[in-house]
């Protein structure tokens, strides 16, 4: 529970965010992305159970998303591009009755570690994409929160 409310204040986040993005398309993605995001705490018609996996394809509409922008170079797309399809390929694994377990916790701390590399480095070309960035940390910070609470 605590985990899809940390995925849940992230979408709220995100959307506070959504003056900062410039394009149309980037502001539709960050709403489609924080209202997957927050959908995940509704138990109304077993909405929460869906919400991974729109979280999964919004993610990975997120990704592409960024690969149309001109002031963005490559390793900034190449992150974003990697990231989306790490959290679309973890979302849907979370969902889907898989027989093998995926480690989720190198790609975290590598986003992570990226996040930090391109927020301190790049900061001015990413603001606008800023709303994306929260509900993917959010959906890290719940995934490890997770995996810290099982080891207890």
């Amino acid at each position: 529970m605590i985990s899809s409310l940390i995925i849940a204040l992230a979408g709220v986040f995100g959307l506070f965010k959504l003056k900062k993005a410039k394009s149309q398309f980037t502001k539709l993605v960050i709403v489609l992305l924080g209202f997957s995001a927050i959908a995940s705490v509704v138990n109304y018609y077993e909405i929460s159970t869906y919400a991974p996996v729109a979280i999964g394809f919004f993610s990975l509409l997120a990704s592409f998303e960024s690969t149309s922008s001109f002031s963005m170079k490559k390793p900034q797309i190449l992150f974003f591009v990697l990231s989306g399809l790490g959290f679309f390929i973890f979302s849907l694994a979370s969902v889907l009755p898989l027989d093998v377990y995926i480690i989720d916790w190198p790609f975290l701390i590598l986003f992570f570690i990226g996040l930090g590399y391109h927020w301190f480095n790049h900061g001015k070309k990413i603001k606008s994409r800023m709303g994306i960035l929260i509900v993917w940390s959010g959906l890290a910070i719940s995934w490890l929160f997770t995996l810290v609470a099982s080891m207890f």
